[in-house]
């Protein structure tokens, strides 16, 4: 009987030793992965990737050209009110939202929507701010695969996916004729999509539009792009 139990002892000590080997090994495994899954090392790799990514983004002058179009939307909860006695409506308050094509640095051809508010300023001018391009181009940027924040006032994209988002910073009109009114402004970039994520930057513009025809209008920026 003794010589039966030292034989199982001398088979089941090497089993004993070898399942708490391989138990210390998992434990070991286990300790390597934290609780999302990913070991440090790779943690640490996607880490250094995007830190990388930031590094390598660089400033870049960037200019567009727009030939564009817009329209009237009055602002009737802001006050605006339908003319009387044949008078010529009011150009504010209200929405003009508006696109266009053009040409853009990084880009090449691209297309352009935009939204902004009117409203008369203390000295009875017209002066305009930014408005979300959402409001009245959301379905048309989902087509273009663009999601834009509800800030973004203007939006650049081409057919690659790639687009540039701005925020209207400050625009003042001149009158020059009963046909052409100037405007210049400067614009704040938020961001964008494709090779423009997580983009910044600052451009002024200079354009001008018609107010007897929607389809008379232009726009040129020129300021810079950093991503």
């Amino acid at each position: 009987m003794k010589k039966y139990s030292m034989n199982m002892a001398a088979i089941l000590l090497p089993l004993l030793i070898a399942s708490f080997v391989i138990s210390c090994k998992k434990e070991e495994s286990i300790s390597g992965i934290d609780r999302s899954g990913a070991k440090p090392e790779l943690q640490s790799t996607i880490s250094s990737k995007q830190e990388k990514k930031e590094k390598e983004k660089v400033q870049r002058p960037y200019k567009d050209h727009f030939d564009t179009y817009y329209r009237f939307e009055p602002d009737f909860a802001g006050g605006w009110l339908p003319p009387a006695n044949g008078e010529s409506p009011s150009p504010a308050p209200a929405w003009y939202p508006g696109g266009g094509e053009g040409n853009a640095t990084h880009m090449g051809k691209v297309w352009t929507l935009y939204n902004q508010h009117a409203d008369f300023n203390s000295m009875g001018g017209l002066t305009s701010s930014a408005a979300s391009v959402n409001m009245f181009f959301a379905a048309a940027l989902q087509q273009a695969g663009i999601v834009a924040p509800a800030n973004v006032s203007t939006v650049v994209f081409d057919k690659k996916g790639n687009s540039v988002w701005f925020i209207l910073q400050s625009n003042v009109t001149t009158p020059i004729s009963t046909t052409r009114i100037n405007f210049s402004g400067t614009s704040k970039i938020v961001g964008g999509s494709g090779k423009f994520v997580g983009a910044t930057g600052e451009v002024s513009l200079q354009g001008y539009f018609n107010p007897t025809d929607f389809n008379d209008a232009g726009v040129d920026t020129n300021g810079f792009i950093v991503y």
